[in-house]
């Protein structure tokens, strides 16, 4: 159980002795992002540096059924979950992403009465999961055809990501490589970013482990489709048994974003993440590595004892700490790479 103390401890720790007088670290790479750049929640438009404050979480979920056929789920309760990202805006959180969409039973209504009574900026993201979530009608649809569609809901629901875009197994169907494909295309014509889910659904090592090269086939057929790789996280590569880090620095080095999306949760030890990450940024690849706790276990809610919403921030932040990781870099990681991921020119 994580304590209100040992939350506060822990971002202050975080955001170092800056935080105590309101004084921003300084990133370790200068940070710039486009001219006209906005990061697009359920509300309103933002500036990014309207997002500067503290650490923004991209990917999590406060709306879904999981599996889809479910008839319940904890966060049906719209109050409740107002308390609990109410209760991660006091622990410092900026901005919370919402992986979900329709096949995933996603509520944008949950979403827009979440972020109102809590006063948190939520974006919210569209596509499609994955195979076994798919309705019926996308076998028989273009890539053309679904990119429209999820350009024009992008538009009309003021959408902010496409994700979490994902596969079941360690090899895309011919109907999740048609919709990576869609993405892709609905990506270049609305200019917002992608996430994705990378096949775990097992307890590693011996349940459905990630095939090595599955990230990084995403990756080809999101490229290839005219998605921009500074645009395109990659999701669960924390899953891995991939202790050097070696498919994640491949993906930085192609310029995308590395999804450690699945901290503090009990399908890898924390610890095997930490040594990832600290190896991503002893190779240099500090701006490319995203944070987040993928929010979908009920006893994680603060209202359970557990660390609430924030706990990739409060929990697994000082662990970085802990293994030598400077602040200011730290700082940029949670505060500065899911912004410029998130930011994007309105086409």
């Amino acid at each position: 159980m994580v304590t209100d103390d040992l939350t506060r401890r822990s971002v202050l720790r975080l955001f170092g002795m800056a935080a105590l007088f309101g004084q921003r670290a300084q990133p370790p790479i200068p940070l710039q992002f486009p001219k006209g750049a906005i990061i697009r929640t359920l509300l309103k438009d933002m500036p990014p540096d309207a997002l500067a404050g503290g650490p923004v979480l991209f990917h999590e979920h406060l709306s879904m059924h999981f599996p889809p056929q479910a008839k319940e789920h904890f966060t049906d309760d719209v109050a409740m979950m107002i308390d609990e990202v109410r209760a991660a805006r006091a622990d410092g959180i900026a901005c919370i992403v919402d992986g979900g969409h329709p096949d995933m039973s996603r509520s944008l209504d949950a979403l827009k009465r979440i972020g109102t009574g809590s006063g948190m900026p939520i974006v919210a993201s569209g596509g499609y999961y994955m195979q076994r979530t798919y309705p019926p009608e996308i076998a028989g649809k273009s890539a053309a055809q679904i990119a429209d569609e999820l350009a024009r809901e992008a538009v009309e629901q003021r959408l902010g990501a496409f994700g979490e875009i994902g596969q079941q197994s360690g090899v895309l169907t011919d109907d999740e490589k048609k919709v990576f494909e869609a993405v892709a295309r609905a990506h270049a014509r609305t200019g917002l970013p992608i996430f994705t889910h990378n096949a775990y659904t097992g307890t590693r090592p011996t349940q459905n482990p990630v095939p090595p090269d599955a990230a990084l086939r995403q990756l080809d057929v999101l490229e290839d489709a005219g998605a921009k790789p500074e645009h395109i996280a990659i999701g669960h590569v924390c899953c891995l048994d991939d202790p050097k880090a070696e498919i994640a620095k491949q993906i930085a080095k192609r310029g995308a974003f590395v999804g450690f999306d699945r901290v503090t949760i009990p399908i890898v030890p924390d610890a095997e993440r930490v040594t990832m990450i600290m190896a991503m940024v002893e190779a240099g690849y500090a701006d490319r590595v995203l944070i987040s706790s993928d929010f979908a276990v009920a006893n994680s809610l603060k209202k359970n004892g557990g660390a609430g919403l924030a706990q990739a921030s409060t929990v697994f932040g000082p662990m970085l700490l802990n293994a030598g990781l400077p602040a200011a870099t730290l700082h940029h990681i949670l505060v500065d790479n899911p912004r410029r991921f998130l930011a994007f020119v309105p086409r």
